[in-house]
Parts: structure tokens; sequence; C-alpha cells
């Protein structure tokens, strides 16, 4: 049980940031082929770096912005981000620039670009929830059970993926109103002035309480002891969801102001 619960609350909160790679990402224009007889001056495998990267941006970041003008949440946080951490927006390109010369279309450059700076988002959001509302981190909290029981319903083995920080690969029209939703809610977050003042439970009392929960509800128990694990099967990765369900449920069900401040602290974990 300690391995679970050192893990669990970093679990909760990675699992809560499901957007960056998990959908589709703003699809670019394939390039069309060249005439018949004209030179093909760089093939991908030569073309200098710096020159697909300026490329790649030119196509893909006035994307990303006619989509966050269209209401798209997800690209709306991509952009956020970039501006906050203008390193991620370079990593974000060398590595879709590295998989189109491995022979990727433009949506799987993009996805991997968003896998790359998936741990960056993560680490703001986490920062940013430390200094949410009470509504704010309890709208986020609320947003990703709602997104865990989706996946209970569609793709057990997506509990698993995200309890590990990973990106989630069910696509449904479902499964992108909630990640607009959520995008929306950390977007919020993190434009936010910072208010401060606001309650942080130490770990030790969120695990505390996780460990109530598990006691009274011993499924979710068990589940928590897969999390982590390589390859899990199905009858692993539905353990995880009731596990990651029952959790979210629970704190649901707390006043509004400590369900508010154990999310702060799992973000702070």
């Amino acid at each position: 049980m300690t391995r679970t619960r050192n893990f669990m609350p970093i679990a909760l909160l990675s699992a809560g940031l499901l957007l960056v790679a998990c959908g589709k990402q703003q699809k670019a224009p394939e390039p069309q082929p060249l005439p018949d007889g004209q030179a093909q001056l760089d093939t991908p495998d030569t073309a200098p770096a710096s020159a697909d990267q300026a490329e790649l941006q030119a196509m893909i970041i006035p994307e990303f912005e006619a989509a966050a003008a269209n209401g798209q949440m997800d690209a709306a946080l991509f952009l956020a981000l970039f501006r906050l951490r203008p390193e991620t927006e370079t990593l974000f390109l060398e590595t879709a620039v590295r998989a189109r010369n491995n022979g990727a279309t433009y949506e799987e450059a993009g996805r991997a670009g968003g896998d790359a700076i998936r741990p960056a988002l993560i680490e703001e959001s986490n920062k940013a929830i430390q200094r949410a509302t009470d509504q704010q981190a309890s709208d986020f909290a609320e947003v990703t059970l709602k997104e865990f029981r989706e996946f209970e319903t569609a793709s057990a083995q997506d509990c698993a993926r995200t309890a590990m920080g990973l990106s989630p690969l069910l696509a449904s029209d479902r499964m992108a109103k909630l990640r607009n939703a959520e995008s929306a809610i950390t977007l919020d977050i993190l434009n936010a002035p910072d208010q401060g003042g606001f309650k942080i439970s130490p770990m030790r009392d969120v695990q505390t309480w996780m460990g109530g929960v598990f006691q009274d509800i011993p499924a979710a128990g068990t589940g928590a002891t897969y999390i982590g694990t390589p390859n899990p099967t199905d009858e692993q990765a539905s353990a995880i969801c009731t596990t990651m369900i029952t959790i979210y449920e629970e704190l649901g069900k707390l006043p509004l102001a400590q369900r508010a401040a154990y999310m702060r602290g799992m973000s702070a974990g």
C-alpha cells in the first residue's frame, strides 16, 4: 500500500490532464507533389532541420490560432503554454519535424509533438491548480470524473494510460467535448491572476483520506495496486478505472473547500 499511496496523488492529477496529444491535432495540409520534371531540392532526410521547423511552424501555429479563435480550447492551451514556456514550442516543432522526417503524416507528427510537451503542460497545470479557486479546482475534478467514466465504458485501457500520465487513445465526439471543457478550465486557471491564500492540504492528509477510501471500498484499493503496471491486462485496466472513478466520486462528496484543498494538495505533491 505504501507504493500506492505515494503514486496515487501523482496519478490523479496527471490523469486529469488528458488533452495533450490525446485528441486530433490540428491537421495541416499535406504538401502537394511537385509537377513532373521539377526538381525536389531537399528530401525529408536531407532538408535542414531549421528550414523544416520554420515550414512546420508556418503551417501549424496559424492552425492552432484559428482553432483557438473558433473555441477549441485544447489549441488555446497549447498556445498559452508556448507563451509561458517558449522552449516548449521549440520542442514541439523539433519533435514534429523528426517525426515527419521518419515518414509520419502531419497529424502523426502533431501527436508526437504533443507527447513531447505533455510533461511541461502537466507541470505548469499542477502549479496553476495550486492557486485555483475552490470552484475551479472542483470543476477540474468533476470533468476528470466524467472522462474516466467515458473510458470505463469505451476504453478501459485508457484508464491505465492516463493514470500513468500517458495520453489516452480514445477519440470520440463525447471525449472531444470533455477535453474541450477540461482545457477551458485549465486555461482559465493559467490566465487568472494569482489571488493567493487558498488552502493546500498537506500530502499526508490526502494520503490518509485515500487510505480511508481504499479501506471502505476495497475494489478501489485493488485497482490502485495496478497503476504503473506495464501492459496491464484488460481486467487490471478495468480495476484501475474503478479506482480512479471511486476516488473522484468520493472527492466530489466532500465539502467544496475541502475538495479543492485536496486537489491543490495533490498538485503540490
